[in-house]
């Protein structure tokens, strides 16, 4: 396809949802993820839905001309772009997505690397090394790079919040599940009754991996969940001011964005998943069910570890630190060792709406099982929106927050493997007061 040609795709987000529902996404994910593998695949489709959620409003930037032919994002002012249910669907949305990230939801970065010395360990990460920031859809698909659309390490969305209520929470019904999980098969069809697991004879997607069609350990590229992260990064919005086609935020508190925002929440959805990865890739296999007192593996898939780039003499990306971030109501600083770099950041969020003893059957999986405040530091603002069509809302006295939310494979995580690279997820987040 040529490049150019893409350039329709960049003007993708003309609709979100108060429900942020990455809903059953066919990502035929290529994660390069520490090992080295000249395999790519493709994704499908991507949709987000919403539904109504106790007066909270959502809407995402409206792509207008301006003025030049090129398209921009302009803040949502008629009430008619905000809503409880919104959709959108963009062809082709996550396509090749083949390079390392690591992240503490904000910064995003690309490490360099030692030759990988197998495939159990993978590659090793030179900490004294230079460093690069990962690339967003949201860059990729905005910049004046024809070539670069396809080569983003990571998914950035950028969407609004309004309510006339200061606090805005994420809620427990927020889920990732595996597209098997779900029910979902190679043709894209869904049905909870067709739900398969993640191992064993008879599963979706299995991974070239592990053991052979058929056998009992072998496993499906579905697992890719195990791995992946969310994090909202946001900022309450004081004013907005127009010129010509385009509304633009004023401030965010009286700041700029990059002054304003910050992270509310870091989330591992999926602590329940482990690959256990050998030097003979026949030999892999994949744990399910794995629950928070399971001495061996829980501090592995219940703690998020990543690496944070540090900059030299100001402005020299050279050299990464090693963060573990765990849960307090799992453990405490002394499960930790100095290597671990542990903390316990507020943002840090396990799912934890689940039945151990359904972990791993047919068909369950966890939920975010817990509420965390995302808006609280609003203050009413004198943003005018404009009446909709058919339209009894008030057109003043919201409290308006923007957010960004960034989805990524954590390079640093045992299922960001080359050997779960055609994997299938339905990611949902729902806010509520």
């Amino acid at each position: 396809m040529d490049q150019k040609a893409s350039r329709s795709r960049r003007l993708l987000i003309s609709k979100n949802s108060i429900l942020l529902l990455v809903m059953l996404v066919v990502i035929f994910l290529a994660i390069w993820a520490w090992y080295v593998d000249e395999k790519k695949a493709t994704a499908d489709t991507t949709s987000i839905t919403a539904g109504s959620m106790d007066n909270v409003e959502i809407a995402v930037p409206e792509k207008v001309d301006d003025g030049t032919g090129k398209m921009v994002d302009s803040f949502p002012l008629n009430n008619d772009s905000w809503k409880t249910e919104i959709e959108f669907e963009e062809s082709g949305y996550v396509k090749d997505l083949v390079k390392d990230v690591t992240s503490d939801g904000k910064q995003f970065v690309v490490p360099n690397f030692e030759a990988a010395t197998g495939l159990k360990e993978g590659r090793k990460v030179i900490t004294e090394d230079i460093w690069t920031n990962g690339l967003s859809t949201k860059e990729a698909f905005n910049n004046d790079i024809a070539n670069d659309d396809d080569q983003y390490n990571y998914i950035s969305l950028d969407f609004y919040l309004r309510s006339k209520s200061t606090n805005i929470n994420l809620t427990a019904d927020s889920f990732l599940a595996a597209g098997s999980e779900l029910g979902l098969d190679g043709n894209g069809n869904v049905d909870p009754e067709n739900a398969r697991l993640l191992t064993g004879k008879k599963i979706y997607r299995q991974s070239s991996y592990g053991q052979a069609e058929g056998n009992e350990n072998a496993f499906s590229s579905d697992a890719i969940v195990g791995a992946m992260r969310v994090s909202l990064v946001g900022a309450p919005v004081d004013g907005v001011s127009k010129s010509g086609n385009i509304n633009s935020e004023t401030n965010y508190g009286g700041k700029t964005w990059d002054e304003a925002a910050q992270t509310k929440v870091v989330w591992l959805p999926r602590p329940d998943i482990h690959l256990n990865t050998d030097d003979r890739e026949i030999n892999w296999t994949l744990t399910t069910g794995v629950k928070p007192t399971n001495t061996d593996l829980a501090k592995k898939t219940y703690c998020h570890s990543f690496y944070e780039g540090l900059y030299k003499e100001g402005n020299i990306k050279k050299g990464v630190t090693y963060h573990t971030y765990y849960d307090s109501s799992l453990f405490s600083a002394e499960d930790f060792t100095d290597a671990d770099n542990a903390s316990s950041p507020d943002v840090f969020k396990v799912s934890k709406g689940f039945d151990a003893s359904k972990l791993g059957t047919l068909g369950y999986y966890p939920t975010f099982g817990q509420r965390t405040q995302v808006a609280s530091e609003a203050t009413k603002n004198n943003i005018q929106f404009i009446k909709g069509t058919n339209d009894s809302r008030d057109t003043t006295g919201y409290y308006v927050y923007k957010y960004t939310l960034n989805l990524w494979i954590e390079g640093e995580d045992a299922e960001a493997r080359r050997s779960i690279n055609n994997g299938v997820f339905s990611l949902k987040l729902s806010f509520g007061g």
